[in-house]
């Protein structure tokens, strides 16, 4: 009886059942790329002013070596 049904819901018109997952697959690296950008925003705001003052630090010993 349930390979008749598997049968039937192949025959729907349009219907592609489980053998396309492009979509899902889409979506799932979709929010794979949300999440990782998610994850370097919240980093650069923690570490935003000690990432300034590194740089500047380098700017200035820049400076001074230039003089």
């Amino acid at each position: 009886m349930m390979g008749n049904f598997r049968n039937w819901t192949w025959t729907i018109p349009g219907w592609r059942g489980s053998a396309d997952q492009s979509g899902a697959t889409a979506i799932e690296y979709a929010l794979i790329g949300a999440g990782i950008a998610v994850a370097i925003i919240a980093a650069l705001f923690a570490l935003g002013d000690e990432i300034v003052s590194v740089f500047q630090d380098v700017q200035s010993n820049l400076e001074s070596a230039g003089n």
